[in-house]
Parts: structure tokens; C-alpha cells; sequence
């Protein structure tokens, strides 16, 4: 469980099950909870469906301060969040930074 100090005593019961399969490492990738209860996660975040949905399917364009709100309503560590964006988008982010080296090295 998430280590909040001022920890969310009232959470959403249906999205503790999503909080549940970041904890297992059931989710692999965020789209893998696009069909699960977005309209109340949308809601919470405070950000429409289409950018939501933009942001899993790239999901290194999440904000700090969004992952901070998912893993509070989720009531999960952030870091699980975290490490689950850095899998699925460590090549991405390895090519886009050789990409800029290779040119301002010319």
C-alpha cells in the first residue's frame, strides 16, 4: 500500500482492484487500465478522456503531478506507477536523447 502522510482513508473501492494489479505487476503497460473505470479515474485526475487517453498510450507525457493523483486515488506507491512508465518508454526516451546527441555533435 501506498506510504501517504496524509493517507486517502476514503478510497474508491472499484479502483483499489487497479491499485491491486500495479502491486502484483499485472500491468505492464498504462493502456492495460484504459478499460478500467476511466470515466471515475478521469474524473479524479481532472483531465479529459482524449487526453487521457493520449497520455497511455504515451505515457511518458504524464505529468509528475498526475502520476502523484493516480497513485493517491489507486491508493499505491508512486513509484510503481513510475517504474511501469520507465519499461514500457525506456527505448523511446534512449533513442529521442542519441537522436539530439548525433545532432549537435555535427
Amino acid at each position: 500500500m501506498a506510504n501517504w502522510k496524509h493517507i486517502n482513508t476514503d478510497p474508491e473501492k472499484d479502483l483499489l482492484s487497479i491499485g491491486a494489479l500495479f502491486e502484483t505487476g499485472k500491468i505492464k503497460k498504462m493502456y492495460d487500465i484504459a478499460e478500467l473505470y476511466p470515466t471515475k479515474i478521469i474524473k479524479l485526475l481532472g483531465i479529459n478522456s482524449e487526453r487521457y487517453s493520449v497520455k497511455l498510450a504515451n505515457p511518458e507525457k504524464f505529468m509528475v503531478s498526475e502520476i502523484l493523483r493516480m497513485a493517491y486515488i489507486l491508493n499505491v506507491d508512486p513509484n510503481l506507477i513510475f517504474n511501469v512508465i520507465q519499461a514500457e518508454t525506456e527505448k523511446t526516451i534512449i533513442n529521442k536523447v542519441a537522436q539530439h546527441k548525433n545532432k549537435h555533435a555535427k
